[in-house]
């Protein structure tokens, strides 16, 4: 469970970020701001969404968007509980035996390392920034 959870809210993080990134960049057509993200190159991120299709309640890939992309503006707090939790399953998982949850669990948890350290470079701290306006 802890394994599905992590994976769920990691492409939602993903989708929030580099998703709402990219069809902001390619909305103003200015596709080297994907290094530089930020308000005077792309504008509110809010303008970009949905990536395709009308703007309505109905058009399920704003909802899509819009939640993954709230999942991308708590990244740092998620990022510690699947970390947390997933250290606490390897623990069990490791008594148990479980090798192949155990593998994957550990994939799990390093991915989320990894996006922790990248939110908290510069550029994740300037996409987080831009996410948030």
């Amino acid at each position: 469970m802890v394994l599905a959870a992590q994976l769920l809210l990691l492409t939602a993080a993903l989708v929030g970020s580099l998703g709402v990134l990219l069809a902001a960049a390619s909305r103003v057509g200015d596709l080297p701001a994907l290094l530089d993200p930020g308000l005077e190159r792309l504008g509110d991120p809010k303008d970009s969404l949905p990536p395709l299709g009308p703007d309505s309640a109905w058009n399920p890939l704003l909802w899509v968007f819009e939640l993954s992309r709230v999942v991308a503006m708590f990244v740092w707090p998620l990022a510690t509980v699947a970390v947390l939790l997933g250290a606490v399953a390897l623990v069990r998982t490791w008594r148990v035996g479980d090798r192949q949850t155990f593998r994957r669990l550990t994939v799990g948890t390093a991915l989320w390392c990894a996006t922790a350290v990248v939110a908290l470079t510069p550029y994740g701290t300037q996409l987080h920034r831009w996410l948030l306006d």
